[in-house]
């Protein structure tokens, strides 16, 4: 039996009529939505140093300002879905809206480490619960109709990319202004206006009546994918500490454990069944790869152009802005472009631009070339960054179920979030934390030597994809 046939994956309807097509503002709703969540994951990165003047917080609390977040919004990702689908889409993202407005406005207000550390885990949790859902809306919103879906999802994960690149620049800007407070306090009026246009244009979307929370599968996911993400931080500390390493080993016995007991489920928590559709499973496996490209080598510039060229917070953002330029013109040109080639194609060439422009930064930063030469490179990576994530998400939405959006879509973005961790792992454990100018180029240097083999990676991920639509057809 082939994936296209699975009974699980494969609704038939009985209606024959061409469905109607859905209005574009649940697509603006919450494409905003995640926008500002991806944004916020590297907004804070340059606003570091501030923070730690400013509170007199040590590296470790300036570490768990980033990787909290990226620690409680990968655990609950799932549980987030799972939720989108028991209460409904639309009060699941008004919910995820509130707890990450009030961690948001708890962050620009907090007076010492601890209390900004416990906001952005607090911003984690809301996070998750806003991504999960949006992305539900998108699938149970224009599932229906392929094409619309197929232009949705390149809205939307176009969209995820640029908040990301932006928010360094971003960041930098505001600093520079204002106050590392305001990268927190600048989403309270964007929440504000997504919440009155959800309230206002979204359905309630409400999943199937018998869908229930299964709180203690839920809790045990939680935990195997929390474990998971604790590990990854933790390695950031060095790859010789016991505690992380038994943090993952612990992940992957919860995490086998509940694949096995959800397998034979017959209201899975975890989707296994779509672990099985192999545009799905593939689709799963580049987005982690893709987000390890993306975090990791973001982390790495921003760290690069201050350690090793000295220059400002400002002038840091923009110096990635021709980053933030080349994902702005590849999100644009995409759907016209996947109407002549297709989505396959659109990702394996994301993934030759991704290694070609990763060997630059290599060679520039291994020769002592000019600042310039890196932003060059990174202009470069900028446009495979949506080259590499639309594709990934229109193949990885594609066979999801309606009565298993919420689910399905935050399986996906825990394979991103995943991603996130090791990116961060590879920037400071392997490229972060020099000092000194040439130390801090040698630091640049070998980190994106790691992101050269996950680009190689990403490559066979590509052409694996690429067969399976091929056999798809």
């Amino acid at each position: 039996m082939t994936e296209k046939t699975h009974p699980e994956v494969s609704e038939a309807s009985p209606d024959t009529s061409p469905p109607a097509r859905a209005p574009w503002s649940a697509l603006v709703i919450a494409g905003t939505a995640q926008m500002l969540i991806m944004l916020d994951s590297t907004i804070v990165n340059v606003a570091l140093p501030s923070i730690g003047r400013d509170l007199q917080a040590g590296p470790v609390a300036l570490q768990w300002t980033v990787g909290g977040y990226v620690l409680t919004y990968g655990a609950l990702l799932l549980f987030g879905g799972r939720l989108a689908d028991t209460i409904g889409r639309r009060n699941a993202f008004l919910l995820g809206l509130a707890v990450f407005g009030a961690a948001s406005l708890a962050c620009g207000a907090a007076g010492s480490e601890q209390v900004l550390v416990a906001a952005r885990l607090g911003q984690g949790v809301g996070a998750a619960v806003l991504s999960a859902s949006a992305l539900s809306i998108i699938v149970a919103t224009y599932g229906r109709l392929p094409a619309q879906l197929a232009t949705a999802l390149t809205v939307w994960s176009g969209l995820g990319v640029i908040g990301a690149t932006v928010g360094v620049i971003l960041g930098g800007l505001i600093v520079e202004a204002l106050s590392w407070r305001w990268a927190f306090l600048i989403n309270i009026p964007v929440l504000l206006a997504v919440l009155t246009a959800a309230l206002a244009r979204l359905a309630p979307m409400r999943g199937p009546g018998d869908t229930k929370m299964r709180l203690p599968t839920a809790l045990v996911a939680t935990l195997g994918i929390g474990l998971l993400c604790f590990g990854l931080i933790r390695l950031q500390e060095g790859l010789g500490e016991p505690w992380p390493w038994a943090a993952l080993a612990a992940s992957v016995v919860l995490i086998t454990l509940l694949v096995r007991h959800q397998n034979r489920a017959q209201d899975p928590l975890l989707p296994v069944f779509l672990l099985r559709v192999r545009a799905y499973a593939w689709a799963g496996f580049g987005l982690l790869l893709a987000a390890t490209l993306m975090l990791g080598a973001l982390y790495l510039a921003s760290n690069h152009f201050q350690n090793a060229h000295g220059m400002s917070p400002l002038q840091t953002g923009f110096a990635l802005l021709p980053l933030c330029l080349g994902s702005l013109v590849s999100a644009f040109a995409i759907p016209a472009l996947a109407a002549r080639i297709g989505m396959a194609r659109i990702y394996l060439a994301g993934a030759v631009v991704q290694s070609a422009s990763i060997a630059a930064v290599i060679g520039a930063t291994a020769s002592g070339a000019g600042a310039a030469a890196v932003i060059g490179a990174l202009a470069v990576f900028g446009l495979g960054l949506p080259m590499m994530f639309v594709p990934l998400y229109t193949f990885g939405s594609a066979p999801i179920p309606q009565t298993h959006a919420g689910v399905g879509s935050g399986l996906l973005n825990t394979f991103n979030e995943a991603g996130a961790g090791v990116g961060l792992v590879i920037a400071a454990g392997v490229g972060a934390g020099a000092t000194g100018a040439e130390a801090a180029a040698a630091g640049t240097n070998a980190g994106f030597q790691v992101l050269a083999a996950v680009s190689v990676l990403a490559g066979v991920t590509a052409v694996a994809l690429w067969r399976s639509s091929l056999s798809d057809v």
